[in-house]
C-alpha cells in the first residue's frame, strides 16, 4: 500500500470514532510524528527503500490509541492495555500491510510494537532497528512539542488524564535526576508527579534520542529552554536540580550539533 493510500485508510478508520478532543489530539499527534520521521530520514540519509516503510510505521504507531480510549477512557497503559500491541492488532486485523513482503511488514510491525518500550530488545535485524529507532525518536520529538503547546495554553491543570492523574507539582525523583546525569533511560516506575514527566524529556535530550538529526531538531526547537522556564516556575524550591538537569541536557544536544560542549 502506498503512503497516500495508507493515509486515506488511516483517516477513514479515525472517522469511525467519536469526534472528541482526545481523538483529535491523537490524530494531530500522528500527523506530526509522520512529519518528524520524514525530517529525520532526510537528515540521516535513509535509503530510499526504507522511506515508505518509515512513513507507514510513523503513521500507524498509535492507531490503537483510538480503541484504547473508547474502551478505557484513558491513555494510560498502566491501567488499561499496551497501546503499541493494540496498534499492531488493528493493523493486522484491517490488513493494511498484507500486500508487503514479509520482511517489510515485520519491520513496520516491530517499529510499532517497540515504540513505547524503555529500551529496544537486543539483536534486531538492521531494518527493524532502523525503523524502531526512527519511530521512537519521531514520537519523542512530538511529545516535546505537545508539552510546549500545553505550557503555552495552560492546558495541563484541567487535563490530569494526560499525565496519569499524578500530582502536577512534586519534587523531582532522585532516580530520574540520576538517570539524566548518566545519560540513561528512565524507569517509568520512578515517576511520581507530572514534573517527573518533564524531567524524563530532559533525559531524552541526553542519550534518549538515537539519531543525530533528532538531537539537532530538539536543539533547534529550543526544547531544553522551554522545560527550564516551565520547571523553574513549577518547582521554585528545586531550582538547583532543575538547572543542573537542564544544563546537562543542553550540553548534550549542543555537543551533538557541533556547537561545543
Amino acid at each position: 500500500m502506498k503512503t497516500e493510500d495508507l493515509e486515506r485508510a488511516f483517516e477513514a478508520y479515525v472517522r469511525t470514532f467519536p469526534a472528541e478532543e482526545m481523538n483529535a489530539l491523537k490524530e494531530a499527534h500522528t500527523r506530526r510524528v509522520l512529519g518528524n520521521a520524514r525530517l529525520i530520514m532526510a537528515g540521516e540519509g535513509f535509503p530510499a527503500r526504507l522511506g515508505p516503510l518509515g512513513e507507514a510505521a510513523a503513521l500507524l504507531h498509535d492507531v490503537g490509541r483510538f480503541e484504547q480510549f473508547r474502551k478505557y477512557r484513558t491513555f494510560s497503559d498502566r491501567v488499561s492495555v499496551n497501546h503499541a500491541l493494540m496498534s499492531c492488532g488493528v493493523i493486522l486485523r484491517l490488513g493494511w500491510l498484507d500486500d508487503l513482503p514479509p520482511a517489510d511488514r515485520n519491520a513496520i510491525l516491530r517499529a510499532v510494537e517497540c515504540h513505547n518500550l524503555r529500551d529496544l530488545p537486543p539483536g534486531l535485524p538492521p531494518d527493524e532497528a532502523a525503523l524502531a529507532n526512527l519511530v521512537r525518536d519521531a514520537d519523542k520529538l512530538d511529545i516535546l512539542t505537545l508539552l510546549d503547546t500545553a505550557i503555552a495554553t495552560d492546558y495541563l491543570p484541567s487535563h490530569p488524564e494526560v499525565y496519569w492523574g499524578l500530582p502536577l507539582r512534586g519534587a523531582p525523583s532522585p532516580r530520574v535526576v540520576a538517570a539524566i546525569d548518566r545519560g540513561a533511560s528512565v524507569d517509568y516506575a520512578d515517576i511520581r508527579s507530572f514534573a517527573d514527566f518533564v524531567f524524563v524529556q530532559l533525559a531524552w535530550c541526553n542519550g534518549g534520542l538515537f539519531f543525530a538529526e533528532s538531537r539537532r531538531l530538539a536543539l533547534a526547537r529550543g526544547e531544553v529552554a522551554t522545560r527550564r522556564a516551565y520547571l523553574l516556575g513549577l518547582l521554585p524550591d528545586h531550582a538547583d536540580a532543575v538547572n543542573h538537569c537542564c544544563d546537562v541536557a543542553e550540553a548534550a544536544l549542543r555537543k551533538e550539533a557541533g556547537h561545543g560542549a
